[in-house]
């Protein structure tokens, strides 16, 4: 369960839909799992009316499903959602990066610089006992701060939706193969041509990443057991 301890200034709604959001994310709530109101107010301790604000939020974020009638379910997860969704990271995430340069300002393209040489250190550090996630959400923030570069409200709410679903994705299949993955971008040739304000070989760059990633994760999800069926859900050790 999410804790609240660093969150309780926050209005309830947005505490709430924090929480509920980071166990999505974390797969603490399980895809394809059914939850009520009560049950989840119950869990993160707060009232039923800024759960309900959350799980409204939620359900436009696409990462739970309102059920008439019969509650709310954590979107489940499928080798299909998952193809569609790497699908759409690769056409607007090189756009996002392209567009992020061209109308970043020098603050911006300061702190882009700083998550590149972030995921290069991460990286590297993870060594030789890698742990995917911290690679993965450097990644995230690297793709978030370009996605508010640009300026466009549109791309950086479809973004912050996308990441959430990515994140999901990490968390499930997180490995150290994915790590290798991660890092096959060398962050260095990204920020040569950051330095050079080179839009079109970093949104080039970025479509190479993603394909990287998106090859991998197909070819991790196709042998799990629970790919025989209809959704995909998390592997628990015994």
């Amino acid at each position: 369960m999410s804790e609240l301890s660093d969150e309780t200034s926050l209005p309830l709604a947005e505490t709430a839909y924090r929480c509920l959001r980071d166990d999505i994310i974390a797969c603490r709530l399980e895809p394809g799992q059914r939850v009520s109101e009560r049950g989840l107010a119950k869990r993160i301790g707060l009232g039923v009316s800024p759960v309900r604000d959350a799980l409204t939020r939620l359900d436009h974020e696409g990462l739970v499903r309102t059920i008439p009638r019969k509650g709310y379910q954590i979107t489940p997860v499928t080798l299909k959602s998952v193809d569609d969704l790497f699908a759409f990271w690769y056409i607007i995430g090189p756009e996002v990066v392209k567009l992020g340069v061209e109308k970043a300002s020098r603050e911006q393209l300061k702190a882009i610089a700083d998550y590149m040489n972030e995921v290069e250190r991460v990286g590297k550090s993870a060594k030789p006992d890698p742990d995917a996630l911290p690679v993965v959400e450097v990644g995230g923030d690297l793709f978030a701060s370009l996605a508010e570069a640009t300026g466009n409200a549109y791309l950086a709410a479809t973004y912050s939706r996308l990441s959430g679903e990515l994140l999901r994705v990490w968390t499930l299949i997180g490995d150290t193969e994915l790590v290798v993955a991660a890092t096959e971008m060398k962050a260095g040739s990204w920020s040569e041509a950051l330095e050079a304000g080179d839009g079109e070989r970093l949104a080039e760059q970025a479509r190479e990443y993603i394909r990287v990633l998106s090859d991998h994760v197909a070819r991790k999800l196709v042998r799990w057991p629970s790919v025989m069926s209809t959704e995909v859900v998390p592997i628990h050790n015994p």
